[in-house]
């Protein structure tokens, strides 16, 4: 009878063990409801562009390591998820960087991806308007209509024009996808907000959204969690933020964020493709961040106690190795998908996605050393070279001189490393945008622009790149050299420009240079514009020194015999200046030359403190910040004047008492 009663006593609480260890949700004895401390488990990746298979990354002091891949990617969510505490976020970017994106608009492949990998909820970035607003619109109703189950989409500061026209195609397309501006989940018993926004620097990065538009980041989270909070009742409110975090305090709009609406519990923070070791703490926020291109996968787990809000129990950035094996379901449907990309875009170049271009006998300079270390770089000399070739190979007899081609840095998207390179290598580094032509890849442009606007183009490298590090360009045709102790925006102290014999000579103010660029580049000749605050100005000019309203006027026609403009894609201008090289091996493949293992030396600072130097050949900024400081110091020194005549006075009447 002892034993009975014993195991009639002990059952319950060993039942009860078990339900805990298995991970059945607690609950509260005097409510009935959920427990008032619950463990949350946040799965987390952004700016993962499309990259579905794994990629060579270079490490310091070692061999390259694979990292990435789709199929490796969600073998480690699997292994990771712990039951219903866990909630898988993408916060945007989530296209436009691999082969894999030309198949955006017909079979939106990311999408699809996703939600075979089982993401919850997710937001868009910059680049996933980079087809514009019907190619958006496209990927978003194929996606609904192929799949039967898709990530949540949140969107809180997205803006339709009120007429509705250029974009009423995409509005009608958030309305059936729904893309929603914030979305409520249940885990466990706790009501989770999810919202997501855009960041202000993320909003300059999108001209091809047109006319949509961006509400303010700050003002649109402060109504969100207003929504969340009392609406809604939520218990934590999670922000999908593509808007990013950076070294400089002032510069890092997350951080920002954190502190201007504290009543954010949890910020996953994309765009600058940051990767956080440890979480950043501001009040009660947690802003992480993972990187980028599916190299690793975040995991943040929180404790929520009711009252007393959520506090941090761990986290850890899991790296997606070669040793983690894929997924084979996952797997077969990338492998179709690769076939697609072939058949569907490569074709049209006679290319296909593993075909070998060239070999590099040494590693290129990484994009994280590239940021690190603005200026001149081996990649960006190689690139702005094969622009220049392309453009005079295409148009033959018709070749008009180019005399600058430049690139920004933001624009280069990968490097080479050591050994083969392949057609998807070569597209992943210049694998931006959406042509005129509706193709993917961006095309390159030409137009003119005097010598004097020239100068200030080049200010955009010594000033205003240190305000927007995508913002550094990389040059070919030209030299020059800039003193960074000088005025913002008058910085260029000597400019001499490649002619058509290949002799440099010094830039003349009122002569017409023709200059080469993508075609995205462009498109954001207004934005040095604003970013000098008015006061540089670069005009693109026909060859008769005329202003130029459409920029699609200077794309490059790669064939003039064929009807309308056939676009020369500034990967495939990379792809024929790179099969002009040697084979200097005899193995058959053309070898990068050893010139572009580093800098050339094209242009540099020349650093100098000395006042004649400070203000020689400077230009109406130099000058009007001289004015405005003697200005200063005559009203200085009348000022003293007033107050030493003031005591004065002030002395005299009290002697006077």
């Amino acid at each position: 009878m002892r034993r009975h009663f014993f195991l009639r006593k002990m059952v319950p609480v060993m039942v009860a063990l078990l339900l805990v260890a298995i991970g059945f949700p607690r609950m509260d004895v005097a409510t009935g409801g959920p427990a008032a401390r619950e463990r949350l488990v946040i799965l987390f990746t952004h700016d993962l562009h499309s990259y579905f298979l794994p990629q060579r990354v270079a490490v310091p002091d070692g061999p390259p390591v694979e990292r990435g891949g789709y199929a490796k990617l969600l073998s480690l969510i699997r292994e990771n998820r712990e039951g219903d505490r866990t909630l898988l976020v993408d916060a945007g970017d989530f296209s436009m960087g691999t082969l894999f994106h030309t198949t955006f608009m017909t079979e939106a492949a990311e999408l699809r991806l996703m939600a075979a990998m089982g993401y919850d909820v997710m937001t868009l970035g910059n680049h996933d308007f980079d087809f514009h607003t019907d190619g958006l619109a496209k990927a978003l109703r194929k996606a609904r209509a192929a799949e039967k189950k898709l990530p949540v989409m949140v969107a809180s500061n997205v803006v339709f024009s009120p007429d509705g026209k250029g974009d009423g195609n995409l509005k009608e397309a958030f309305r059936e996808y729904p893309v929603v501006p914030y979305a409520v989940i249940e885990r466990r018993g706790v009501r989770i907000g999810l919202f997501g926004i855009l960041g202000k620097d993320a909003q300059i990065d999108t001209p091809f959204a047109k006319p949509v538009t961006f509400s303010d980041p700050v003002e649109t989270s402060k109504q969100m969690v207003d929504l969340l909070k009392n609406k809604e009742k939520t218990d934590l409110i999670v922000c999908l933020s593509h808007t990013g975090t950076a070294k400089v305090k002032k510069h890092s709009e997350d951080e920002a964020l954190a502190r201007a609406v504290p009543e954010i519990d949890v910020i996953i923070s994309g765009h600058t493709h940051t990767t956080l070791s440890n979480p950043i703490v501001i009040g009660k926020t947690l802003i992480v961040s993972a990187g980028s291109y599916g190299a690793y996968l975040g995991r943040l787990a929180v404790d929520y106690e009711k009252g007393a809000g959520v506090t941090l129990a761990g986290y850890e950035l899991k790296p997606v190795t070669s040793k983690i094996p894929d997924d084979p379901d996952l797997a077969r449907q990338i492998a179709r998908y690769e076939k697609d990309v072939d058949k569907e875009y490569l074709a049209a170049y006679n290319s296909r996605l593993d075909q070998v271009v060239a070999e590099s006998a040494f590693d290129m300079e990484t994009l994280d050393y590239a940021h690190a270390h603005p200026g001149e770089t081996g990649i960006g000399d190689l690139i702005t070279d094969a622009f220049r070739y392309a453009v005079e190979k295409a148009e033959g007899a018709r070749y008009e001189h180019i005399d600058i081609a430049l690139q920004p840095l933001g624009n280069i998207r990968d490097s080479f490393l050591k050994g083969p390179i392949t057609v998807a290598d070569l597209f992943r580094t210049l694998s931006l945008g959406l042509g005129t032509d509706g193709s993917p890849g961006y095309p390159l442009v030409a137009y003119y622009t005097t010598g004097k606007e020239l100068k200030d183009l080049l200010e955009v490298e010594t000033t205003i790149g240190n305000l927007k590090n995508d913002a550094h360009l990389q040059f070919s045709g030209v030299n020059f050299s800039f003193n960074p102790h000088r005025v913002p925006f008058d910085r260029v102290t000597s400019i001499q420009v490649r002619n058509a014999k290949g002799v440099y000579e010094p830039v003349v103010p009122e002569k017409l240079y023709r200059i080469c660029m993508n075609y995205y580049t462009a498109q954001m000749v207004n934005y040095v514009r604003n970013a000098s605050y008015g006061l540089l100005s670069v005009t693109p000019r026909d060859r008769e020194g005329r202003p130029v309203a459409d920029t699609r006027q200077g794309i490059i026609d790669a064939d003039a015999l064929v009807p309308g403009v056939q676009e020369i894609k500034e990967w495939v201008a990379l792809a024929a200046y790179m099969k002009s090289f040697p084979d200097t091996d005899g193995n058959g493949i053309p070898d990068i030359p050893a010139k572009y293992r580093q800098p050339e030396g094209r242009f540099s600072p020349s650093p100098s403190w000395n006042p004649i130097r400070l203000i020689a050949g400077g230009n109406g900024i130099t000058y009007g910040a001289i004015g405005i400081l003697i200005l200063l110091h005559i009203v200085g020194i009348v000022l003293i004047g007033f107050v030493v005549r003031l005591i004065r006075r002030r002395i005299k009447t009290a002697k006077g008492h």
